[in-house]
């Protein structure tokens, strides 16, 4: 039993279950829910569950608003997406969909999103950059100045469009080689669209891109920050039997030592913040243990969270970071 009392984000995931705490403090949720974007999910999670009675009527009508925006911005980026894809698929070009562009796109209706997106993730092959550069073009795009880069043709922006285009080429090398385009082959199909047809991952690709992502990509291994809405793509990710991800296979993919870490730190805090949900127990070490002990009390206690974060700060400017990044 904690000895320092839930935190919002455990208050939080007691909620996304359909359970409201007693005395729940609407503000803290609610502040925490917006700080992981899962604001339109909570709301639908409460409604569905029927505990939405118990919730202060103005946090209530407040959820309510954030969940209508965001069908009104997911409506509006689903209709950008298939404007982009419409157009590459009449010049005979292959484009493949990463993270929330392929739930919009896999959704008959937008308003069956709760999911909050930033952007649209779309792959396409370097050898297309010309093409690919036109098409928006005439489209009316414009591009980020500086976001080319290695990985990327670069980010596209458009006055009257809900969010920017990524458009990648290959997986950063902060992935460590986790997914390959071989994977990106094998794990995909091509689902016909438009005058030719979109690369679609599958459950398992996507779940190794959402691992690689937050652990490796953005650190999440070493910065101890934990993300809502990452833990609840895993769990729909590993609960949906018509494509099943196939465990074992993610295991291999993370069987170097830091893989190994970030995918345990994933499943530890899934059983704890959703113990119900069934989630996989995943590999267990006592470095895992540590560091998923450091990520609750990092939310129990966020001003030693804070100053934590700031002597990592400084730590980034030592030869011994540049030690730690390396993989193993």
């Amino acid at each position: 039993m904690p000895v320092l009392p839930p935190t919002a984000l455990e208050s939080l995931s007691h909620c996304l279950q359909g359970r409201v705490p007693r005395d729940a403090d609407w503000e803290q949720i609610i502040g925490c829910a917006n700080e992981h974007l899962v604001g339109p999910l909570l709301y639908r999670r409460l409604v569905q569950s029927g505990q939405a009675g118990q919730v202060d009527p103005e946090a209530l009508s407040y959820l309510a608003s954030v969940d209508a925006a965001n069908i009104t911005r997911n409506t509006m980026l689903k209709a950008q997406l298939d404007e982009v894809l419409t157009a590459l698929t009449a010049e005979g070009l292959e484009a493949g969909l990463m993270k929330g562009a392929v739930n919009l796109f896999q959704a008959a209706d937008a308003a069956d999103v709760a999911r909050m997106s930033f952007d649209l993730d779309i792959v396409t092959s370097p050898d297309q950059d010309a093409a690919v550069e036109s098409v928006l073009s005439r489209l009316g795009y414009e591009k980020f100045p500086d976001s080319r880069n290695q990985y990327s043709l670069g980010s596209y922006f458009r006055a009257d469009v809900a969010g920017a285009l990524d458009i990648h080429h290959r997986i950063p090398e902060r992935y460590f080689g986790t997914i390959s385009a071989r994977d990106i082959k094998e794990h995909s199909r091509l689902v016909p669209f438009g005058a030719g047809a979109v690369r679609i991952p599958n459950a398992h690709l996507r779940l190794v891109t959402n691992l690689a992502h937050d652990m490796l990509h953005d650190r999440g291994v070493f910065s101890g920050f934990a993300h809502l809405r990452y833990l609840i793509d895993l769990i729909e990710l590993c609960a949906d039997p018509a494509d099943p991800a196939g465990w074992q296979r993610v295991e291999e993919k993370f069987s170097t030592y830091r893989f190994k870490l970030g995918l345990e730190l994933q499943c530890r805090l899934i059983r704890h913040l959703f113990p119900e949900a069934g989630f996989p127990e995943g590999p267990r070490s006592l470095a895992g243990w540590a560091l998923h002990q450091r990520r609750l009390l990092r939310s129990r206690l966020p001003r030693l969270a804070e100053l934590e974060w700031q002597m990592i700060l400084r730590l980034r400017q030592t030869r011994f970071w540049l030690w730690l990044r390396q993989p193993r």
